[in-house]
């Protein structure tokens, strides 16, 4: 991998980054508003703060593929090549940050009694 080749990889997983946090956004927004609406929530600003944690971190790990082709480039000398399985991955990746943000807040939000 040459340096413009690993610019094109950083730029494809960025270009991307946008639908990432739309998705992980709204299965949070959708499981808040119907937690939140069959439950006695009371807000606290501590909520607030742990959303915005929960974002940032969720965004850490969206970083960690352009960090796994790198490793894969670097390391193993391109032999996996996962180049060709970064849409899998970014799908996968979505699907399954959307589905873990949703049930988090589902159970934060809608089930305050189990914690």
């Amino acid at each position: 991998m040459t340096i413009e080749e690993l610019r094109g990889n950083i730029k494809w997983w960025e270009s991307k980054r946008w639908i990432f946090n739309l998705a992980v956004g709204l299965a949070g927004v959708i499981a808040i508003y119907y937690a939140t609406s069959y439950s006695t929530f009371i807000w606290y600003r501590t909520d607030v703060l742990g959303i915005i944690i929960w974002g940032i971190g969720a965004n850490i790990l969206y970083s960690s593929g352009t960090l796994i082709e790198l490793f894969d480039w670097y390391y193993l000398k391109n032999a996996i090549r996962l180049k060709n399985l970064r849409g899998l991955f970014f799908v996968v990746g979505t699907v399954f940050s959307c589905l873990w943000t949703f049930y988090n807040a589902w159970m934060y939000f809608a089930a305050p009694h189990l914690w």
